[in-house]
């Protein structure tokens, strides 16, 4: 009886055995075929071939750009446009009210009838002409006393700012040559060195710029200087006109005829600009962008017939993409050289370019070295804009 109950006790357990026996080795067969997927990498987007560039920042800018101006007296009565506005051929930027204007060339016709008319009257007096005089020789020295002592309001800060500008160009200086020495001491690091010299840079650039707007200011004194000496020239010339043509009233009302005709068609020329439509200001380029607006409904513009900038127009067409090339790559840059930009708001857009100039002058930037190459988008469809940045891809091969 025990060696019957011990034979089934093997056939019961023979199964057992052949069943953890497959489960053993579909575990090695399973382990193996993870070990072996695991071995072969996955593609991913960094292997698909891509042609190799080198890639540079870039700042979107322009190249030509326009003031839109008026000289003579009138009031801004509807600002169309705001700042940033993309504007087309013809289309209405501001309206003016033109009545005073029109009111000034009203009286000089009237004023050219009159002398018209007035050929035989008595000689021209010449007391208003005669305080003009006396005013521009007065502007004259005042203006020449500005200029030689350089007295001129402008000029005093100016030169206010050189001392300061100088003073802290020496302090920079002196920072550089300390650390500089504790460097090479090696108390003090690369870093905190680049720094005090990018300082120092910049304080120089300072120096250079207070000293550009000093020659500045004192080249426009002397534009001022220069233009109230040709109005004291012309002054003095139409006084002895009428002084010698007080012997002849016929002489003398023709040159008065002839001087009201002058302004008027100096008034009248006045209106005639590109970017004015009867009483309205119109762009006068195909494409364009608005920049600093300067005024605002109910802004009364010439006053005095003194030029004032009611806003400026960037031409679209001058878009240029200013890229900044490290200097250890710039010998794989040319003239003519087909790049791709690709501007930071669409990574995927890609814009054809062409270099057009490469800056010979290196300026420093984030402790490096750079070099501005300016480039030429293909973008019909407007999509950079001043003051975007991109990425320019330059081909390496």
């Amino acid at each position: 009886m025990s060696n019957l109950k011990s034979k089934n006790r093997k056939w019961f357990l023979l199964p057992a055995l052949i069943l953890i026996l497959l489960v053993a080795v579909g575990i090695i067969r399973y382990n193996e075929k993870q070990q072996n997927s695991n071995t072969d990498p996955e593609p991913t987007f960094s292997q698909q071939m891509q042609p190799e560039a080198m890639v540079a920042w870039g700042e979107v800018t322009y190249e030509k750009i326009y003031d839109i101006v008026i000289d003579f007296p009138t009031v801004v009565t509807d600002v169309k446009v705001k700042e940033g506005d993309r504007v087309s051929l013809g289309q209405e930027l501001v309206s003016l009210d033109m009545s005073e204007y029109l009111s000034t060339i009203e009286k000089l016709q009237e004023q050219l009838a009159a002398e018209k008319a007035g050929l035989e009257n008595t000689k021209q007096d010449t007391a208003a002409l005669l305080a003009d005089i006396a005013q521009l020789k007065k502007d004259i020295e005042t203006k020449t006393k500005e200029y030689n002592e350089e007295t001129n309001a402008d000029l005093v800060i100016l030169h206010t700012a050189l001392e300061l500008a100088k003073t802290e160009l020496d302090i920079a200086k002196r920072d550089v040559l300390e650390h500089q020495a504790l460097y090479e001491a090696g108390s003090s690091s690369k870093s905190i060195l680049d720094q005090y010299t990018d300082i120092l840079t910049r304080r120089e650039k300072a120096l250079v710029d207070v000293e550009n707007n000093i020659e500045k200011t004192k080249r426009a004194l002397k534009t001022e200087l220069d233009q109230l000496n040709l109005a004291l020239q012309s002054k003095q010339t139409q006084l002895s006109q009428i002084e010698k043509s007080n012997k002849a009233n016929t002489a003398m009302q023709h040159s008065s005829t002839n001087v009201s005709r002058i302004d008027l068609e100096v008034m009248k020329n006045k209106s005639t600009k590109q970017f004015l439509n009867d009483s309205h200001i119109v762009s006068h380029i195909e494409n364009g962008i608005v920049k600093n607006i300067g005024v605002i409904n109910g802004t009364a513009v010439g006053t005095q017939y003194m030029a004032t900038r009611i806003l400026q127009l960037i031409d679209m067409d001058s878009i240029v993409v200013n890229a900044e090339v490290d200097e250890e790559f710039i010998k794989t840059v040319s003239l003519g050289m087909k790049v791709n930009i690709v501007p930071a708001q669409d990574n995927n857009l890609s814009i054809p370019g062409e270099v057009i100039h490469i800056s010979n002058l290196a300026v420093e930037k984030d402790g490096k070295r750079i070099i501005i190459v300016q480039v030429k988008p293909q973008d019909p469809q407007w999509e950079l804009k001043p003051g975007y940045s991109t990425d320019v891809y330059f081909p390496t091969k």
